[in-house]
Order: structure tokens, then sequence, then C-alpha cells
């Protein structure tokens, strides 16, 4: 199976790149790279702006971004992440959006801690080696919970490191509501599917949490509702046995039909598709 497959079957893929595998022309992306430059350097353009890194730095940049190589060491051998978005969001629903957009407005940033870079490197590696797992299982929750890992070992130690605290260690009343919205999907999400739900318990509008869900993370609330949906739909799919008859009327589906108009807008095939293939082996579709 090549990168593209994996990318295709898994929602992300890691590679590594040697001086030798690059080719010099502008490439229009749209998905989100974590590069680990471990040899070399190299001086690249990345939305008309030119950037160089070095061994031991890391390079992120997010979706729709142009990009050019402009030159590299014949030494340069980096290993890459490749990110779709649907992977990305749901692996990271619920961490701070300033949080991640902090890792994007500085795209190069030497890694002077050791400590982060063994840890960075060792998720890279894991989600390299669970990418080529032939039976799906827990596997697609696990590649998820590395990536969000990764995600928030680099934040946490960019913000140590330009303020000298950890980010967020004091919350305004909307990162609390939002915190509870995400934390109450986990208890709620298999019957209650509705934006309204969640603003009634929370005791703020259905407007006002909309207003949160899209400042924080970028996301509708109803859109962070559907994602953790299906993650769960997935999950009892594929690993409780039950027919798809139950699951519909456990999740609060009218009936199986709604269930399967419901799962395959999301994931774009249908339940007994995804159940007959596994969890590891979903289409993943553009969002």
């Amino acid at each position: 199976m090549n990168s593209k497959e994996i990318l295709e079957q898994k929602g992300y893929c890691v590679v590594e790149i040697r001086e030798k595998d690059i080719i010099n022309r502008l490439i229009s992306t749209k998905y989100t790279f974590v590069a680990l430059i471990l040899e070399g350097a190299v001086e690249f353009e990345i939305n008309m702006e030119t950037m160089k890194a070095t061994a031991g730095s890391r390079v992120t940049f997010p979706h729709v971004s142009m990009l050019k190589t402009i030159s590299m060491t014949d030494d340069f051998h980096a290993i890459i992440l490749v990110v779709d978005d649907k992977f990305a969001f749901e692996s990271t629903v619920g961490i701070e959006s300033g949080m991640i957009q902090s890792l994007f407005n500085t795209p190069v940033e030497k890694v002077s801690n050791q400590q982060e870079w063994d840890m960075l490197i060792n998720l890279v590696d894991g989600l390299k080696k669970f990418q080529h797992f032939a039976a799906p299982s827990h596997s697609v929750e696990i590649s998820g919970a590395l990536f969000r890992n990764l995600i928030l070992i680099m934040c946490e130690f960019q913000e140590s490191t330009v303020t000298g605290k950890r980010y967020g260690t004091t919350y305004s009343v909307s990162d609390t509501y939002f915190r509870s919205f995400v934390n109450m999907l986990n208890d709620h999400v298999k019957t209650e599917h509705e934006v309204a739900f969640y603003a009634s318990e929370l005791k703020i509008t259905s407007k006002y949490l909309g207003e949160i869900c899209k400042r924080k993370s970028g996301r509708k609330a109803k859109e962070i509702i559907s994602a953790v949906l299906v993650a769960q739909l997935k999950r009892e799919i594929a690993l409780s046995g039950k027919s798809l008859k139950i699951i519909a009327f456990e999740f609060g589906f009218a009936d199986q039909s709604s269930l399967g108009k419901f799962f395959r807008k999301m994931t774009g095939i249908s339940p007994r598709s995804f159940k007959s293939q596994g969890m590891g082996q979903e289409k993943t579709i553009a969002q």
C-alpha cells in the first residue's frame, strides 16, 4: 500500500523524506503537515514567505498552503506526518483552537528541549507503525490519541518557551462552557444529538453555544456533536457485534435507515460496508 492509499484509508500517513525525493516545484496542499528535521537543512517557501529549517527543528503548517522547496543540503532527512482535516478535527476536539493556531503562527521551531524532541519522535514513530496495522480493532482510536498527544506536547512546550508559563492557566467563561460541552458529549451524545439539549444543560442559548464552539474550535456546535457521535458509532458498529437495528435504537435514531443516512453522510460509506471492512478501512471524504 502506498502513501496515498494509506492517507485515504487512515486519514493520515507518515513518510520519510530525503534530498533525492524532493521535486522543486510549487505544491498546493489540502492537508496539515508536521515535519521533524532529523538531519541537514532546507529552505522553502510557504504562502509566499521564505523560511529555513535545520536539524532538530519541527515544521508545522495547515491545509490549503502553497509550498515550494528552494534548496536543501545533500544530507537532508526528515520524517513527515500528513493529516487530513477529518482525522485532525476528530483527534483534537476540545483542544483550544488558540493553542493549535499558535503552532501555525510560528511554522518553524527549533526544539531545544531534548525531552520534547524524544517525545515527538516516539509519537510519530508510533503513528508510522499503526498505519501499517492490517487488523482494524482499536488502531484508529489509538492513532488519533497519538496525534492528539503530539499536538498537545508541541503546544505546551512552545507556550512555556515563549511566555515562561503553560498555555491557558487562566480561563474565560466561554472556555469553561466549551470544556463542559465537550465533556458532556461523552456522556450524552449517544442519545442527544441536538445543540439545544447541551445549551439547555449549560443554561445558555443555542446561539451562544454555537458562537463559543466556532471561536474555540473553528467548527459549529452541530459539527462537533456529529463528529463525536460518528466516532462512537464506528466503535459500536465495528466492535459490539450488535445488529444495526439495535444500534440505531440505542443511539436514538428513528430507524436503521436514519442511522444509515447519517453515517453515509459523515463517512462516505454505509454502516454495513463499514462493518464488513473494518474501522481501519473507511473511506475518507473531503470536508
